[in-house]
């Protein structure tokens, strides 16, 4: 059996009023159930005031949403990805039947636009009625730069989180599409949902969350206020509110095993297999250390030595103290210093020995405290282990 399931529930972060809502966790635990319903068909609200339709219990819900002009964005990476197939897949768990008592039992895309869709079974065929909102690839963001979405007050980003690539300078393409479409109004929310794949993400970085998200347990919620770098017509700094949420473990299994079973089942962060040193680590003798330093995460990488063999071995651990001036630092950040380097086996030093000692860095004698660090560490460099 697979045991008591959980499922997740958007409200608690919702009352953040955060503008940009980051949720990740564990593959079926009701994330995107969550917020394709309350933040794309149904929006919930008892402020009349407030920018999201209103309407009480004896209304229909989607036309309410329609006649008040409130539609969402529903937002992938690549353009591949938003075909008519994966659209009517990914609303499939939406009754729109019953929501809309018969008149729709689907939601189709055409042209981009996301419409209420009543398909006649007997004839094969459908009838759109109502827009509801619109389906976009991030990597199509530069063709709506002179688009009015002004209907819009939510966007959904699906899978946030990649296993594979990003777009170039993805995080700044993300923030210029909601430019577009928020307009000044600052009444635009972002909702940003993945698994639990891996902390290596350029919004990580690029918003300044490492330690953020790195402290943040699961179950947790944890909000911060981020300065745009303007001011108001008083001079005060313009800042946006952003959540992060690690949702807690559903419980029960997906019935995965594997490597990343762990992260599939229960939420963690995805790991892969590492080596890790053949003795304690109070086996061997210190002889230098580095740091290394690499979208914006850093490690600290140990020389240490077999006082029986003579052989050298690398041993990288996660790293959150400072740096003085004569620490060797490898980074994707330049500085004008000669400890301050870029290549780890091209180093720009008057130094024979410790160039042969860097020259050590090899596949077959790097070790890591842990199957993360070494999973993160290799996901963030930006140079390629020599074997």
């Amino acid at each position: 059996m697979s045991g008591k399931i959980v499922h997740y529930n958007l409200d608690p972060i919702d009352r953040e009023g955060a503008h940009f809502n980051l949720i990740w966790g564990e593959k079926a635990n009701g994330k995107s159930y969550q917020v394709k319903h309350k933040k794309g068909i149904f929006k919930y609200t008892n402020d009349t005031t407030n920018y999201l339709c209103y309407y009480n219990n004896k209304e229909d819900v989607i036309e309410d949403i329609i006649k008040k002009g409130s539609r969402f964005i529903l937002l992938r990476r690549f353009k591949e990805e938003l075909s008519s197939s994966w659209i009517e897949s990914y609303f499939s768990d939406v009754d729109i039947e019953k929501i809309t008592e018969g008149e729709y039992n689907m939601i189709t895309m055409y042209r981009k636009e996301l419409y209420l869709t009543y398909y006649d079974v007997e004839a094969h065929k459908s009838k759109r009625g109502a827009k509801i909102g619109y389906a976009i690839a991030l990597s199509t963001e530069q063709n709506y730069a002179g688009a009015s979405l002004l209907d819009v007050h939510d966007i959904i980003f699906e899978e946030f989180m990649s296993r594979t690539y990003y777009l170039h300078d993805e995080a700044n393409k993300l923030m210029t599409f909601y430019s577009t479409v928020d307009r000044k109004r600052g009444t635009t929310r972002l909702w940003m949902v993945g698994n639990t794949v891996t902390r290596i993400c350029p919004y990580v970085k690029d918003w300044g969350l490492t330690d953020f998200i790195f402290k943040l347990k699961q179950g947790e919620i944890k909000s911060i206020w981020i300065p745009t770098g303007e001011t108001d017509d008083e001079g005060k700094p313009i800042e946006v509110k952003l959540a992060v949420e690690h949702c807690k473990s559903a419980g029960g299994s997906n019935f995965v095993i594997g490597t990343h079973a762990k992260s599939t089942n229960k939420g963690e962060w995805q790991t892969d297999p590492q080596p890790h040193l053949p003795n304690s680590y109070n086996y061997y003798k210190f002889v230098y250390r580095v740091v290394f330093l690499y979208q914006q995460h850093m490690w600290l990488g140990e020389i240490l030595q077999d006082p029986k063999t003579k052989d050298i071995v690398w041993f990288i651990k996660d790293y959150e103290g400072e740096i003085d001036n004569k620490t060797f630092v490898f980074s994707d950040e330049v500085k004008p210093s000669r400890y301050w380097q870029r290549d780890i086996y091209n180093i720009d030093i008057n130094n024979d020995r410790l160039k042969r000692i860097f020259l050590t860095f090899r596949e077959n004698k790097i070790f890591y405290s842990t199957d993360l660090t070494g999973t993160e560490f290799k996901q963030s460099i930006d140079f390629i282990i020599r074997k």
